[in-house]
């Protein structure tokens, strides 16, 4: 009895453990799906961008056009008849001087693009040379023509600037108003007062008295510089296109990264190739522009 009596505590106590074991499970179960659901009912999504990722200096620039003067030979007055910003050939009629003894023809000595007003800079900048050039070029004052005003002997009436000379910036930033490092031949975009100047190159640069100062060509001639001399500009040095995906919606799956993206109540893993990374913005490729991100991923989805 005694044997009988011990057996049956040991089974009893075996189910107990067995019941509680089952229920501990059923508990784990029900607990594991309710925090998927949690977490799918809880996931924040956003539609993929696509975009641009850029590096991108802003500079103050002096702009140096290839640009002849014409002076006037007698006490007078010019009146154009070309128009400004014009482009003329050799010979073209720009106008008429007019003195006390009447008045003469003018015609283009060049061809070129017809200035009507000039800045009293244009020898300053003329075959400038980055070697000898401070910072202090760019606390020069232009000092623009009066048009209707006459002019005396040895006074500038106009300027021919050459449309097929590309033109030339003189850019100056801080030193250390960037961590990126910039080379003689490297290819840049410049964008002055929010307009697309065109591609270039830089030729040279150097460091003087806590500035940078680079000398940089465009491919070609920019017709916007005409009548600019001093400007502010952005530099883009690089310029990349991709889906920009927040950084923390990254996560790496079988030896790949990638990121989440919503399929109605489901998730689909999608493997990504990073491009290029700015603070906690990733440029990626592999992505398709009606993705949905899941921003908030977690292990469980």
């Amino acid at each position: 009895m005694q044997y009988k009596n011990r057996m049956n505590s040991v089974i009893k106590l075996a189910l107990v453990l067995l019941a509680v074991a089952i229920a501990l499970g059923i508990l784990y179960r029900v607990g594991s799906q309710a925090l998927i659901v949690f977490g799918k009912m809880n996931r924040q999504i956003q539609m993929v961008e696509y975009g641009t990722m850029e590096e991108r200096l802003t500079a103050q620039a002096a702009v140096l056009n290839h640009e002849e003067i014409f002076l006037a030979r007698e006490a007078g007055r010019f009146e154009n008849m070309a128009k400004d910003k014009e482009k003329v050939g050799k010979g073209t009629l720009l106008g008429y001087f007019i003195t006390n003894e009447g008045k003469s023809i003018v015609r283009a000595a060049e061809a070129g693009v017809f200035v009507r007003t000039t800045d009293g800079l244009e020898e300053v900048f003329a075959n400038l040379d980055l070697a000898g050039v401070t910072s202090e070029v760019f606390q020069y004052k232009p000092t623009p023509t009066f048009l209707e005003k006459p002019v005396q002997i040895g006074q500038p009436i106009y300027k021919i600037v050459d449309g097929l000379m590309p033109t030339r910036l003189l850019l100056k930033m801080s030193a250390d108003a960037s961590e990126i490092e910039i080379q003689p031949g490297q290819k840049l975009a410049i964008v002055g007062e929010g307009e697309d100047w065109g591609r270039g190159r830089v030729v040279e640069l150097q460091k003087e008295s806590g500035d940078l100062m680079m000398m940089v060509q465009l491919d070609s001639f920019c017709e916007k510089s005409i009548n600019k001399r001093f400007i502010k500009v952005d530099a883009v040095l690089d310029s990349r296109t991709g889906f920009l995906v927040s950084a923390q919606a990254i996560v790496a799956r079988d030896g790949k990264q990638g990121v989440y993206c919503a399929v109605g109540k489901f998730t689909e893993f999608k493997p990504v190739e990073i491009i290029k990374q700015k603070d906690d913005i990733v440029l990626v490729d592999g992505l398709d522009k009606n993705d949905f991100i899941v921003t908030n991923p977690t292990a469980r989805i």
